[in-house]
């Protein structure tokens, strides 16, 4: 048809290969799908078809969308064209990965373990899905088992920040504060621009009572933050400065934090705390 062919030129503008196309419009279609538009998604996977039939990961996100509407055997019909297509199993690892990431939009946390413990059936290695496993596991309060396969993502891809900074929020849960500064502390060292390890790091040196560290990370977290977040930080620095006894830093930092907004409770209560240490 004359429109699939001008589609096709118009993509290929775009992206250098067929092959590589394709691949935006598999993505394209996964967003749809996660997004419950699944009517749109198929269309994407139709125009990945259009660009690469040969391309297994198409296979497998016609299969995805029949799943959705609870045609399962054409949905195992489709699954097994594409791997067909699939001698080395990296692109069935990309749709496990995607329907788990799928499953676990809908907090079907335990669907999503289930499905990601395919990847991990034909790659054990594989640090991303360990990283996921153990996010996972989080969710569903297994910190035994979140521990694990974190350890595992940390070992396998030490470079994974992410992995580390759940790791960490999962020993600052079980008040093991010095495990958990340490696991922020690498988040840090790999990604110097990570607010949210700094923000968690200053969380575990507060309850450890350690103020003066504390203060130095939520002044690193003003640097990071948009203008909105400022006044929450500024908050944060106020009561850690009260610990210390610096009433004075503390009254000019809960000043600020009015200055820069926070929720109306908090806001309130930042006056009480001004009623009771400033003058």
């Amino acid at each position: 048809m004359a429109a699939d062919r001008q589609f096709v030129a118009t993509a290929l503008r775009e992206d250098n290969t067929p092959r590589a196309a394709a691949h935006a419009y598999v993505n394209f279609g996964w967003r749809y799908l996660h997004s419950s538009s699944p009517v749109v998604a198929i269309k994407r996977f139709n125009r990945a078809w259009l660009l690469d039939s040969t391309l297994a990961d198409v296979y497998y996100g016609f299969s995805a969308c029949l799943q959705h509407q609870g045609q399962t055997a054409e949905a195992e019909r489709f699954r097994q064209l594409g791997q067909g297509h699939d001698a080395g199993n990296q692109a069935l690892i990309r749709y496990y990965g995607s329907l788990a990431y799928g499953q676990s939009l809908r907090r079907d946390y335990a669907g999503a373990l289930a499905t990601n413990a395919r990847i991990l059936a034909l790659d054990a290695n594989n640090a991303f899905a360990n990283s996921r496993a153990g996010f996972w596991y989080m969710q569903q309060a297994d910190t035994a088992q979140a521990s694990r396969y974190l350890t595992r993502a940390v070992a396998l891809a030490p470079q994974d920040s992410v992995s580390f900074l759940n790791r960490g929020w999962l020993r600052y849960g079980q008040k093991r504060y010095a495990a958990a500064t340490a696991d922020f502390t690498a988040a840090i060292q790999v990604n110097p621009h990570y607010l949210s390890a700094y923000a968690n790091r200053a969380l575990a040196y507060a309850d450890a009572a350690n103020y003066p560290a504390a203060i130095a990370d939520y002044e690193q977290c003003l640097r990071l933050v948009p203008p909105r977040d400022k006044g929450q930080i500024y908050r944060a620095i106020g009561a850690a400065k009260l610990k210390l006894q610096d009433q004075t830093g503390a009254c000019q930092a809960f000043q600020q934090a009015l200055q820069w907004g926070d929720t109306p409770a908090m806001e309130k209560e930042i006056r009480r705390l001004q009623k009771s240490n400033c003058r």
